[in-house]
């Protein structure tokens, strides 16, 4: 039981440390963290609407909401009306969050390259 323990322990402790390098990613390209995961998941599902990004981030609607209002002030965002509701909004990259995107995404790339540049493909499959 012990060993199940600490590897539990392991696997948290390396989300945690996975978790405050992408913070430090999302930092060092210029924007707040909660910008990150939204500029991600709009980048791989344009048109999307807040609640979807709740839903894939675990987080409220309301905290989405606070942070699609602050990325669509700064130029990130655009907001276009559903053509087949008209109560609901859809979300759009603009030009600087698709090259904020991009940026992210360099930088994630490599992160993932250094980590498993140990790991052969054998190992990787298996």
């Amino acid at each position: 039981m012990k060993r199940k323990r600490t590897i539990m322990m392991a696997i948290a402790r390396t989300r945690r440390a996975w978790n405050n390098h992408l913070k430090e990613i999302a930092l060092s390209v210029g924007i707040p963290d909660s910008y990150r995961t939204v500029i991600l998941f709009l980048a791989r599902e344009p048109g999307a609407n807040q609640r979807n990004i709740a839903e894939f981030a675990d987080i409220t609607t309301s905290a989405v909401n606070q942070t699609v209002k602050s990325m669509l002030a700064e130029g990130y965002l655009r907001k276009e009306t559903d053509g087949c509701d008209k109560r609901h909004s859809k979300l759009f990259l603009t030009e600087k969050g698709e090259e904020t995107a991009r940026k992210l995404r360099e930088r994630l790339h490599a992160s993932d390259d250094i980590i498993t540049a140990l790991i052969t493909p054998e190992k990787e499959s298996e």
